[in-house]
């Protein structure tokens, strides 16, 4: 399986608009992120998580040639704002779009996509298929299973793919969730601050966490402004690191 990191940054981007680099040495090129999404290969199919505003860019920069399916974590604004983008790209390939995600997610993409549905049930571009949380399902051939979340004032989903989990935009989980993720070799979280924050996990309860789940290797993204790329790596045990856009982790499946 390969992950590629198509972008890792917090919801307004690094440098952001209000705050530029912040705490982030701007000459160094891993502290500048387009907003979180990732892209799984595996068994030649090419799985999407998340379609932020720059997704566009994301993929051209990636070269990604193909896109198999699309998984949705949840419906902000930085996760699902490039939802059209995607949908163009799959249609001009002569492809109707396989996408996932919770009930309330893909209602929300429905809102968004308006144009897109000849009424409130059918596409002609995109298939949609609802997840239920802790109920794996298959995706051409591929086994996902849908992890609950909590993110403030909605759920997002986590997603577990053989040895590996993509845990985004998440304050707290269930025990039985953190239960689900025991065994991984490779864990993909977000760490956007340093402190308590409404809808995400703190740097000290996420190491609590990867204590608990004890994953050979564990990846940061989501990173926002206060996270300079080298500072936090040495701050890291050497089996924690931050990523940066365009990286690539290789995992055995």
């Amino acid at each position: 399986m390969k992950v590629t990191i198509l972008g890792c940054g917090a919801s307004y981007g690094v440098p952001s608009l209000f705050k530029g680099f912040g705490k982030c040495n701007p000459n160094n090129p891993k502290n500048v992120r387009f907003r979180s999404s990732i892209l799984i290969e595996k068994q030649e199919q090419h799985i999407l998580i998340d379609t932020p505003p720059e997704i566009r860019l994301e993929l051209l920069r990636a070269k990604v040639k193909k896109i198999d399916a699309l998984l949705y974590t949840h419906c902000h604004y930085d996760h699902m704002a490039g939802a059209e983008d995607v949908r163009k790209y799959t249609q001009k390939l002569g492809q109707v779009l396989d996408i996932y995600g919770s009930r309330f997610d893909l209602n929300e993409y429905k809102n968004q996509m308006r144009h897109a549905f000849k009424d409130k049930k059918q596409s002609d571009s995109v298939n949609l298929h609802t997840v239920q949380f802790y109920h794996p399902f298959e995706v051409n051939g591929i086994t996902v299973l849908p992890i609950k979340q909590y993110h403030g004032t909605i759920n997002s989903v986590g997603y577990r793919i053989g040895n590996f989990a993509y845990s985004t935009d998440v304050k707290t989980m269930d025990k039985k969730g953190l239960d689900l993720l025991k065994g991984i070799d490779t864990w993909l979280i977000e760490c956007t601050t340093d402190k308590e924050a409404l809808a995400h996990v703190s740097l000290e309860q996420l190491l609590e966490w990867v204590d608990y789940i004890k994953p050979k290797y564990t990846y940061l993204t989501h990173l926002g402004t206060e996270w300079d790329y080298d500072k936090l790596s040495k701050r890291l045990p050497k089996n924690i690191c931050p990523v940066y856009d365009g990286m690539i982790i290789k995992i055995n499946s």
